[in-house]
């Protein structure tokens, strides 16, 4: 026995026999019977992989149904490789690259990780409809919502954009004919300023007024303002003046750029608003013709005022000298039963010597200059009147030593004829000049270097101290006649028709 063992023929079948028996210990599966091995390769089901389109022209074309859109997929592969893919690896398409608007039956396509296999791919077939898309251009709305703060009121709501507020939207043309409004949507509820949304949302809406959400738009958002402002009017811009020019210039013309201006306040307060009188032009800073920017500022209860700026044409001349010859005098005012003569100048007529711009002179008419002495209140006897002087705009009269005009008058008891005539009928006067000679009427022709002999500007047609008799009354009617009322060093011009 010892010598069979040692021999290596023998050796050789011992080793087989146990290789074999150890390889029989590792593969056989002690939970099944001795003629089962174990397998290596497995399968997975996943029961809704979902379908994705791919190959549309979508400058052309939309989807608008899939059914179904899931598959059940059965796959085979190694233990190992099957836990190593994620439900994402297995990629199920449907190809639409070649399809035509429509409902119409097209096949699936499969992409499995490497080293996997498909068992089974139900169903194989899916239908799909087509349609064809359109593009139309529309005006974008703004829908506020909610009511602005008490007293504020709602103007009207814009796009700010450079197309003008026009967007692009995109759908199937079946569905185009059921757009009603494209818009975006402001909340004002209690604003008391501007409501403004740089990136609204731009919604398509049908009919209805049910949004469309399956539209594309461009532009998706834009920049939408409400303004919401207290209650407001245009009313006439006047100019009013404060300072005064350098004694060689004149004023020939002040033109705005504009004759209005929108004035905004509380209502109560803007029923009384007739005028806007708040830009003030220094004419201290006047040197040379040109335009010049003065500020719109809010008074006397205006909240705000738009343009709050103001753009005026300034015409400037040299100062020049001109004296009218001959001018009427006019006494009113007389006491009632009671007569009024005047005593000194006799002729009811003086001399006026006038300065303003060259322009603006030669245009000046006797007519064009009232001289009145006002003898209202006064008692019986012989009196030392002022007498006040209407001008045309921008022109003023040179007094001596910078001494008011005066005419003695005398009042007589009892109706004593009156060598200067009858006392003329009041008259209303008041405007803006704003022409230069030559484009106005006569009635606006003047000019002056802006200020008086006692350091204030008279830049228009102005009341001052004079002399006086009774001499007819110039025919104004239907003129225009200008005054300037001195408040604060502020002159303010009024322009009406007598």
């Amino acid at each position: 026995m010892d010598k069979w063992l040692s021999h290596p023929t023998a050796l050789k079948i011992i080793s087989v026999l146990l290789g074999l028996l150890l390889f029989a210990m590792i593969h056989v599966d002690p939970e099944t019977s001795p003629q089962t091995a174990t397998s290596s390769v497995d399968t997975k089901v996943i029961e809704a992989a979902t379908i994705v389109p791919i190959g549309l022209d979508q400058t052309k074309y939309v989807l608008t149904a899939m059914e179904p859109t899931v598959t059940r997929l059965v796959v085979e592969g190694s233990i190992s490789k099957l836990l190593a893919a994620s439900n994402d690896d297995y990629v199920v398409n449907v190809d639409l690259s070649n399809v035509k608007p429509g409902i119409q039956e097209l096949p699936l396509t499969i992409k499995l990780p490497k080293g996997i296999r498909e068992v089974e791919l139900s169903p194989r077939r899916i239908t799909v409809q087509i349609e064809e898309i359109v593009t139309k251009s529309f005006d974008i709305q703004v829908i506020t919502e909610g009511e602005p703060a008490e007293g504020y009121m709602l103007g009207t709501p814009e796009i700010v954009a450079e197309n003008g507020g026009v967007a692009e939207v995109t759908l199937p043309k079946d569905d185009m004919g059921r757009v009603g409004v494209v818009a975006v949507t402001l909340d004002v509820a209690g604003a008391d300023k501007t409501v403004s949304n740089k990136k609204a949302k731009v919604v398509v809406y049908d009919t209805e007024g049910v949004e469309m959400t399956g539209a594309f738009v461009t532009p998706s958002t834009v920049h939408a303002e409400a303004p919401v402002t207290l209650p407001f009017k245009q009313v006439p811009l006047q100019i009013r003046y404060s300072g005064t020019l350098d004694e060689n210039l004149s004023l020939v013309s002040v033109k705005p750029e504009t004759e209005q201006v929108t004035v905004y306040a509380e209502q109560d307060k803007l029923d009384a608003i007739q005028i806007y009188d708040g830009a003030v032009l220094d004419l201290s800073k006047v040197k040379q013709s040109g335009e010049i920017k003065v500020k719109a500022s809010p008074i006397d209860g205006i909240h705000s005022v738009s343009p709050g700026e103001i753009t005026l044409d300034v015409v400037v001349e040299k100062t020049a000298t001109r004296t009218l010859e001959n001018l009427k005098v006019s006494v009113i005012g007389t006491p009632e039963g009671m007569s009024a003569i005047l005593r000194s100048p006799e002729s009811g007529r003086m001399n006026l010597q006038l300065t303003g711009a060259e322009a603006v002179l030669k245009d000046v008419k006797e007519t064009d200059v009232v001289i009145t002495a006002n003898v209202e209140g006064l008692t019986p006897g012989v009196h030392t009147v002022p007498v006040e002087l209407e001008l045309p705009p921008y022109v003023e009269a040179v007094l001596s030593d910078g001494q008011p005009l005066t005419v003695s008058v005398e009042i007589i008891e009892g109706t004593a004829s009156s060598g200067g005539g009858e006392p003329p009928e009041d008259v209303e006067v008041g405007g803006t000049p704003s022409e230069p000679p030559g484009e106005a009427d006569e009635s606006q022709n003047g000019g002056n270097n802006g200020t008086a002999d006692n350091g204030e500007p008279s830049t228009g047609s102005q009341t001052q101290s004079l002399a006086s008799g009774n001499a007819p009354e110039p025919d104004w009617t239907g003129r225009e006649k200008d005054i300037w009322n001195s408040e604060d060093d502020i002159f303010q011009k009024t322009t009406v028709t007598v």
